[in-house]
C-alpha cells in the first residue's frame, strides 16, 4: 500500500511539472510575440515624432523673443505639413489629439487634388481677430477658398483669450515644393522652414 501512495505522489508530481512545464512555455512564446510588437510601436512612434519634427512649424503671433521664452504673443499657430508619409503615421497611431485624427481625413481628398494640405492649431492668448488672407505659405496667402474643413471648426473673425481651434487648408503645389525653404506664418511673423523630400 506504501508503495501504491508512493506511485501516486511521484505521479501527480509528474503531471504538476507537466502543468509548469505547458504554461512556462506558452508564456514564453507570448513573450516573444508581443516583443516585436511592442518594439515596432515603439519604432512606429519615433517614426511619428521624426516625421513631425520635419514637419511642424511653430509660429508665435505679435510675441517679443526673450531668450527661449516668447513674451506677450497674441497666441501660437501651429501649421502642420500633412504629406503622404506623415498621414499614414497618424492612421496607424492610438492616442494622438483628437483633432490631428479628424483632420487627417482631408488627406487625399477632391480638395488636395494638385495641392498641398497643412492642418492647424490655432490658440489665443488675448482677443484676436484671425484672417485667413494673412496667413502665408511660400508667399501664398489664403482665400476662403482654401479653407477646406467644416466652417464651424474655423477660428476667422474674432476668437476669445484661452481658445483654441483647429482648420485644415491647402496651397498650391507650387509654393512648396520638396528640398526648398520657403516662409510659413501670419503677418508680419514668419518662420523659415525646409520643406521635407
Amino acid at each position: 500500500m506504501i508503495d501504491l501512495l508512493l506511485f501516486r505522489k511521484f505521479q501527480g508530481g509528474v503531471t504538476v511539472k507537466r502543468k509548469f512545464l505547458f504554461f512556462s512555455m506558452l508564456l514564453l512564446i507570448s513573450i516573444i510575440i508581443a516583443c516585436p510588437r511592442s518594439f515596432r510601436a515603439e519604432a512606429d512612434q519615433n517614426d511619428l515624432n521624426s516625421l513631425l519634427e520635419e514637419r511642424q512649424i511653430d509660429c508665435w503671433v505679435e510675441g517679443e523673443l526673450f531668450g527661449d521664452l516668447v513674451l506677450g504673443s497674441r497666441g501660437t499657430i501651429q501649421f502642420i505639413y500633412l504629406d503622404a508619409k506623415l498621414s499614414k503615421a497618424i492612421s496607424a497611431e492610438q492616442g494622438l489629439a483628437s483633432w490631428v485624427d479628424d483632420l487627417n481625413q482631408y488627406y487625399g481628398s477632391s480638395e488636395t487634388r494638385k495641392k498641398v494640405l497643412f492642418i492647424v492649431n490655432l490658440e489665443a492668448n488675448k482677443p484676436w481677430t484671425v484672417e485667413e488672407e494673412k496667413i502665408s505659405v511660400g508667399g501664398y496667402h489664403l482665400t476662403e477658398k482654401d479653407v477646406i474643413s467644416s466652417s464651424w471648426k474655423n477660428p476667422f473673425g474674432t476668437v476669445d483669450a484661452g481658445t483654441s481651434w483647429q482648420f485644415a487648408f491647402v496651397v498650391p503645389q507650387d509654393k512648396v515644393k520638396p528640398g526648398t525653404e520657403i516662409m510659413v506664418g501670419y503677418g508680419d511673423d514668419l518662420i523659415k522652414w525646409k520643406v521635407p523630400k
